[in-house]
């Protein structure tokens, strides 16, 4: 009997030639071959060493619960925003002794869009504060809403059918910050307002902070967590922050019943202002939230091509001259006096977010979306994460940078992953405006569908590489593709004109 003969092919043939060539060049650089295989080897198990080294967590520390002075806390954290109190209410909930302090007495307001995004959602409702709001009229869930891209073209939706939720709410900070500060005092923490932090001091020896107060109050904690805002003086005395905000919102209320606006929550996009934006948002008893934010980018110093001294200017112009705001507000409009606030977009100007015995959070750390400029959901969830940190580290005892580093995988790994792409496409919006253009004209050939698309990605249901899946991706590279033969060939009209 003779054995089948196999029939190779031409592919099959090839690899078999290929693997000739290389056994045979192994033979012949036996020396050269070993070298490289040792230093491959060498490389990776040093990778993996680093790796291993970089998120090494002590499981034993010198500072075990019992250590810590009757009169002391596990953490003094300053600033009972929305980080600092989240912060506040999970580390109680988990056994933990924390002092709260605030500068202002509440109800203290600040400026600022107002829009709670979907995971700062879910935070309020974990804690319970979510009902409380609802209870007292004072949130108002988003549904219809859209946005108008910068040569006019429009689409206003409803996404929370398609979403299965609302993505978003509006909430007054007055209303909100007072609710969630006392919620965690109720729950534990200890609430001292009036408590302007002038001075710090770390005792190295007793692994305490002492933090003293205008008046001379003095309070000792094993953490200091840094919660004081965009402005942080707290940081920016200590070194930790570098520079000022770059960036800056305003914000005016308007009186309910006087304006024209029958949608929940709309931005507006003029290209004179952007990657910034104007936005409009509905509150409970028909009363809105104008705002108007400038995101940093482009040349040092500017926020696209204005500065934050157009502010003021862009703000008012718009009110009587934007075809859309104008229409949306109406000419009989009671609006408050134009409020100003700081952005911290992206981290900018922090060297890091952690220390031995500190830990930095919400917007006093710029953990604000470069492409949004929101950040009430980040603080939030970046406060949660700073809770989880601190109860980690007092069941261990040791409260290094080494263990506190663990909060800042948690806050990369939640949303601080997102700021890169989020500045590059504030980058991008900046300098090829028809990306949004073409964003609302498949809104319009779509329908809510695509709104709701756009909806998860803004408000932070979905990353923003979200738009680099290919059946999104796809949809909207024909999509520019349209907009550019509309616009360049045939001409589409911009609508987007200010008003003489």
């Amino acid at each position: 009997q003779h054995s089948p003969t196999l029939h190779l092919t031409p592919v099959a043939m090839a690899m078999e030639a290929l693997l000739k060539d290389a056994r045979s060049f192994v033979d012949s650089h036996k020396k050269e071959v070993a070298i490289a295989s040792t230093v491959a080897t060498a490389g990776l198990v040093a990778s993996l060493a680093w790796r291993r080294a970089a998120t090494f967590v002590p499981s034993t520390g010198p500072y075990p619960v019992l250590t810590l002075p009757p009169d002391a806390y596990d953490a003094v954290i300053v600033g009972a925003g929305p980080s600092g109190s989240v912060c506040a209410y999970f580390m109680v909930k988990g056994g933990a002794k924390v002092a709260l302090l605030e500068k202002e007495t509440f109800p203290r307001d600040k400026y600022c869009g107002d829009a709670v995004c979907t995971p700062a959602i879910a935070i309020l409702e974990e804690m319970g504060v979510l009902q409380e709001l609802k209870d007292n009229n004072e949130a108002h869930f988003a549904d219809a809403g859209g946005f108008v891209s910068p040569n006019g073209t429009s689409y206003i939706g409803v996404s929370k059918k398609k979403l299965g939720k609302a993505a978003c709410c509006a909430v007054k900070r007055i209303n909100m910050d007072i609710r969630v500060a006392k919620n965690a005092q109720r729950n534990g923490a200890d609430l001292k307002e009036s408590f302007e932090v002038v001075d710090q001091a770390f005792d190295k020896a007793a692994g305490l902070w002492t933090v003293t107060s205008a008046n001379g109050l003095k309070v000792r904690g094993r953490v200091l967590i840094i919660a004081d805002g965009a402005t942080s003086k707290m940081a920016t005395r200590m070194g930790y922050c570098t520079e000022p905000p770059k960036g800056v919102c305003s914000r005016a209320f308007v009186e309910g019943g006087t304006h024209n606006t029958n949608f929940d929550g709309v931005c507006f996009y003029p290209k004179w202002s952007l990657p910034g934006y104007a936005a409009i948002f509905r509150h409970p008893n028909d009363e809105l939230n104008y705002c108007y934010y400038l995101i940093p980018c482009g040349k040092e110093g500017y926020c696209g091509d204005v500065t934050e001294a157009d502010l003021a200017r862009l703000h008012n112009d718009a009110i009587k001259k934007d075809p859309f705001i104008s229409q949306a507000l109406g000419p009989n409009a009671k609006l408050e006096r134009m409020r100003v606030a700081s952005l911290r977009c992206g981290g900018q100007g922090l060297l890091t977010t952690v220390d031995d015995h500190l830990l930095i959070i919400g917007d006093a750390a710029g953990h604000i979306d470069p492409l949004t400029g929101e950040g009430i959901h980040t603080a939030m969830m970046g406060g949660k994460a700073a809770a989880q940190t601190m109860l980690d580290m007092r069941r261990t005892g040791d409260f290094t940078k080494q263990s506190c580093k663990q909060y800042e995988r948690r806050w990369y790994r939640m949303y601080g992953h997102d700021f890169f792409l989020s500045q590059k496409m504030a980058d991008a919006v900046y300098r090829y405006p028809i990306l949004l253009d073409a964003m609302a004209s498949e809104m319009q050939r779509k329908g809510d569908s695509m709104m709701a698309k756009w909806a998860e990605i803004m408000t932070c249901m979905q990353p923003k590489t979200y738009f680099f899946r290919p059946d999104i991706a796809t949809q909207l590279g024909f999509a520019i593709v349209r907009e550019a033969v509309a616009q360049y060939v045939w001409g589409k009209p911009d609508r987007y004109q200010l008003k003489a």
